[in-house]
């Protein structure tokens, strides 16, 4: 089966896990900026984004501890979204698709937050979702929504995009305002170096997972065939065009043929209780 886009090409030294999507007591977070910051590093996290609503979070010189620091905002217009490794806001009256080329002209990285927050599950509707250019993906996972109305999950919104055709990322955040949240989820990139660019260079380009608990320990996309190691999974699924399963493997590791695969390949892996992890959609011709 020939590959269009796999963003597991290149092989990398490091998988370092980290959060993109936390508050701080500057808009409505538990701890401070610096205090959320530690308390990431001491959970063992490798980078952290500091999402404010509607404002930049700036950490005091000099108090930020071993973590690599992401600046960010959570622009909160009527439907949210992260802008991260940005330094100003936007204003709220703008288009959404401004917002989103604005930032992506910046350097940053664009993902449409809990698309199915609320009682209809249409934070971010079907409509928008493909009308809308160039962000890199959306929140398969917002552990916040765990406490609110509707579900945190949105891979059935993933999927339906990927089947019409979007390469978006899936992306697990903790949208952190409590400490109690911190380990609930994360993103964990393939990464060449400790570094901030290369921790963003992964995320915008899909060369990481996508966890609420399950490490995936190796990730191989070669000669027609998707394998993933896990530390602690039970069950393994690929699963293509529509969401389908097209093939499943009990335990920690599977080997998957790609030709029964169609127009994607992505696999999610199944631990105890509600624990999974997501790999990144393969691209196929």
């Amino acid at each position: 089966m020939p590959i269009r886009y796999n963003p597991y090409a290149q092989r990398c030294p490091l998988w370092l896990r980290g959060n993109l999507h936390a508050h701080t007591t500057l808009s409505d977070g538990e701890l401070s900026p610096e205090d959320t910051l530690e308390a990431f590093a001491q959970r063992g996290y490798d980078f952290a984004a500091l999402t404010d609503h509607d404002l930049i979070a700036q950490p005091h010189e000099g108090s930020v501890p071993p973590i690599l620091f992401l600046s960010g905002v959570e622009h909160s217009a009527q439907q949210h979204l992260l802008r991260i490794h940005v330094t100003s806001t936007l204003p709220l009256d703008l288009s959404y698709q401004s917002v989103i080329d604005l930032t992506v002209q910046a350097g940053g990285l664009v993902i449409l937050n809990h698309p199915n927050w609320g009682e209809s599950r249409e934070h971010w509707r079907d409509s928008q979702l493909l009308h809308l250019e160039r962000y890199h993906g959306i929140e398969i996972y917002n552990n916040v929504i765990e406490y609110l109305q509707g579900s945190p999950y949105a891979l059935d919104r993933w999927d339906r995009l990927l089947s019409a055709g979007k390469q978006v990322w899936g992306y697990a955040n903790e949208d952190t305002h409590w400490v109690k949240q911190i380990g609930s989820a994360w993103n964990a990139v393939h990464a060449r170096e400790r570094s901030q660019e290369a921790v963003l260079e992964a995320l915008k380009t899909g060369r990481f997972y996508a966890s609420t608990g399950v490490v995936i320990e190796e990730i191989v996309v070669e000669d027609g065939y998707f394998r993933v190691s896990t530390r602690d999974a039970r069950e393994i699924r690929l699963i293509s065009l529509h969401g389908r399963v097209v093939e499943q493997a009990h335990g920690a590791r599977a080997t998957f043929s790609l030709s029964k695969a169609e127009g994607y390949a992505r696999v999610e892996a199944v631990g105890e209780g509600e624990r999974f992890a997501w790999t990144q959609p393969v691209f196929l011709e």
